[in-house]
């Protein structure tokens, strides 16, 4: 196991702290308490003083992805009708989004982004039927792998050699990385987020959000964790695993009244899932969407086997997955 000492001299000599620049808006958005007094104007503030990044927070707040029946207009509007912590996670998918933007012709990267879309979509799921707060169990979950992200984005050739080649276990894709970058991508999660002076929450979610926490149990950590599987299970991977659970495996394991408010049928998730994931990539800036006319098939399947893995265009996986 590296230590965190070994870590961060690997992560220097790989340059990790030196990755291109992540979008500062979203990074300022995440550090904002959300017990702090003026948090909803100082996170008006913030994003208002980037007009561009300002238009794009509109754009998606005003998509069917949140079902708002007045035209949101202004950022302080924003604030107000989705709230603190809905508008941090909107700034992080804008965000990574644009991060990606010009890679997401490469597999893995591809894969992982949608792997992390997908685990946020049941993070708010899961969160909304164990009485949790729904909207940082989506910003938590749509982080969790932003070590792999970098990873990827730092070499994203050998990453996706890594992808092509990976049938094994999440613990077999940690391993790998490892050996490929001297860092897995949850250290690479901690370097990161520790680096951007981020709350210690997002810096145990990226550290530990592959620890199995005992059944019946479930914090924010632990809920994240079991979204990525279920996920998986859903077909939104991000590679492919013989031990993949079951949906119907995974929800069994829930405290009887979150179970009893999940979808019982897994279409009926997976589907929600692909329709958020189909309508946050349509967002995609004018440019991009002219760019890739006709790379993405997004129609929208109908049962569990192809909903996920429709997704994963050009893809190599087809069963399983490795969160």
């Amino acid at each position: 196991m590296t230590t965190p000492a070994q870590s961060d001299g690997i992560a220097r000599r790989l340059k990790l702290v030196d990755l291109p620049p992540f979008p500062a808006v979203a990074i300022r958005a995440l550090q904002l308490v959300s017990q702090s007094e003026t948090r909803l104007s100082e996170l008006h503030d913030l994003i208002s003083a980037d007009p561009a990044f300002a238009g794009e927070i509109l754009r998606l707040a005003n998509s069917p992805l949140y079902g708002i029946r007045v035209e949101i207009t202004s950022t302080v509007q924003a604030t107000i009708l989705l709230g603190f912590e809905r508008v941090k996670g909107l700034a992080l998918t804008i965000a990574m989004r644009a991060y990606i933007e010009d890679l997401l012709h490469i597999p893995a990267l591809r894969a992982s982004w949608r792997h992390s879309l997908a685990c946020a979509a049941v993070a708010e799921e899961l969160a909304a039927a164990s009485s949790m707060d729904k909207d940082s169990a989506y910003t938590g979950a749509l982080i969790h792998d932003i070590g792999r992200l970098a990873l990827a984005v730092m070499q994203p050739d050998a990453y996706n050699q890594l992808f092509q080649s990976t049938t094994g276990t999440s613990e077999c894709v940690l391993q790998k990385e490892r050996e490929l970058f001297g860092v897995d991508h949850c250290e690479a999660g901690r370097l990161l987020t520790t680096a951007w002076s981020l709350p210690q929450v997002f810096i145990d979610i990226t550290s530990h959000h592959h620890d199995r926490t005992k059944e019946g149990r479930l914090d924010l950590i632990g809920l994240i964790s079991l979204g990525c599987r279920v996920a998986d299970a859903l077909g939104f991977e991000f590679a492919p695993n013989a031990e993949c659970e079951s949906y119907q495996l995974l929800i069994s394991q829930l405290p009887d009244p979150v179970r009893q408010r999940m979808p019982v049928d897994p279409n009926e998730i997976a589907s929600r899932i692909t329709d958020k994931v189909i309508c946050i990539e349509s967002m995609r800036p004018s440019n991009a969407r002219r760019d890739n006319a006709g790379k993405d098939d997004q129609s929208k399947p109908r049962t569990v086997a192809s909903l996920g893995h429709s997704l994963q265009t050009n893809s190599p996986h087809a069963h399983g997955g490795s969160h």
